[in-house]
């Protein structure tokens, strides 16, 4: 059974495993040590981890952003799933997970975007309900308020 939670202040070391077996290469790219630290403590910051039985299998990360007219706003800059673990509804929860902590926050959209070229993506958030943009990049959007 995949579980999903979210990563929280002093989970540095778990963060860096996280992104190391998603995304491969993510600790070489670390500008500096404190990196993962800092990302964690930032109150705007957020990462989800899935896992299958204690190993990682996929993430999502974002941000809470505010807008000058005091509207809060959530981006989910990445999600990625492990290609054995793909197909398993992983993704789906982890932006579902995403979305809850959004709506937690206060947030009134949720937003990401994907590449044209990715229809697995688009189906996913598709069927999660999202709005595509219709023109442009392609971006989702939910109403959360």
């Amino acid at each position: 059974m995949v579980e999903t939670r979210q990563l929280k202040v002093g989970e540095s070391a778990a963060l860096v495993e996280l992104f190391d077996a998603v995304l491969p290469g993510f600790a070489a790219a670390l500008v500096d040590a404190r990196g993962p630290a800092a990302f964690l403590e930032d109150p705007a910051s957020f990462v989800f981890g899935a896992y299958d039985n204690g190993t990682p299998t996929g993430l999502a990360w974002g941000i809470h952003m505010r807008s000058p007219n005091g509207r809060l706003t959530t981006y989910l800059h990445e999600l990625d799933v492990r290609e054995p673990w793909r197909r398993r509804g992983i993704a789906s929860a982890l932006v579902r997970e995403a979305m809850a902590l959004a709506r937690r926050h206060g947030s009134a959209r949720f937003w990401l975007s994907t590449g044209g070229h990715n229809d697995v993506a688009q189906a996913l958030y598709q069927s999660l309900g999202g709005d595509r943009n219709p023109l442009g990049d392609v971006n989702y959007r939910w109403n959360l308020d």
